[in-house]
């Protein structure tokens, strides 16, 4: 499994997003209960006032923004999302003791797994269609997440924000597509 299987950082920051997610939090929002998770909405403006998202929704449009909170000293088991195909993520908690992790199984005890180390006011692409899971070791842990109007297949999304529309690249990006045309081995 590769890293960029998984996940894929957008090519600009966060602009407005993070001062605006600091101010929220310490307004001490009415979180509504979502997926195992503590959420509430972003307004929709910052679809157009984030440069990264603004150019995404050009590509394939977004539906609605949020802030996701995981309570300290836990975890958010194995899963693969049954309602997204992908969507795009930014830690805020950027500085905590919680890890994002993606696996495969490697025998019934083991998997091997890859991180995602995010960076500071960082998008990322992600692939809800791999195995993941989040351990938080810290206090509260918040994250913005994008549902987009329509669920699109991680690989196809990638390719479509790199230029390479999937009717044209004659390949999905799967692993198990690989035509060795872009994607040889190593990161």
């Amino acid at each position: 499994m590769r890293a960029d299987d998984c996940f894929y950082p957008l090519r600009q920051k966060a602009e407005h997003l993070p001062d605006f997610i600091a101010w929220a939090i310490g307004q001490d929002p009415i979180w509504e209960s979502h997926f195992g998770f503590e959420a509430f909405e972003i307004p929709s403006e910052f679809i157009e006032l984030e440069p990264a998202l603004s150019e995404l929704n050009k590509i394939w449009p977004i539906g609605r923004l949020g802030l996701l909170k995981v309570d300290g000293m836990s975890v958010y088991d194995w899963h693969v999302d049954q309602h997204r195909l992908s969507c795009v993520n930014m830690l805020f908690s950027v500085n905590s003791m919680s890890h994002t992790l993606f696996g495969t199984q490697r025998d019934h005890l083991n998997k091997d797994v890859v991180e995602l180390l995010y960076e500071p006011d960082t998008f990322y692409l992600f692939n809800n269609q791999v195995l993941h899971t989040v351990i938080n070791l810290d206090s509260p842990r918040y994250l913005f997440s994008l549902y987009f109007e329509q669920e699109k297949d991680y690989f196809e999304l990638k390719d479509l924000y790199n230029g390479r529309p999937q009717e044209l690249s004659g390949n999905s990006g799967r692993p198990e597509d690989d035509r060795g045309a872009d994607r040889a081995s190593g990161d």
